[in-house]
């Protein structure tokens, strides 16, 4: 049943449009964080939030 329904065509589409939503959504969330700046909580030691993220923020 499965197999007369599905041709290769229709699984090529399917992947490609796939591939673009995903795409599409990581593009978007990334113009979406760019300006964002990550502070360290208050609870949080230094050593901690640099290990954590790479630097100190001031």
């Amino acid at each position: 049943m499965f197999p007369d329904n599905y041709n290769l065509g229709l699984i090529f589409s399917a992947v490609i449009t796939m591939a673009i939503i995903v795409i599409v959504i990581r593009i978007y969330l990334n113009i979406i964080n760019r300006g964002t700046k990550i502070n360290k909580p208050d609870w949080m030691s230094d050593s901690e939030f640099e290990d954590k993220f790479g630097k100190k923020q001031k």
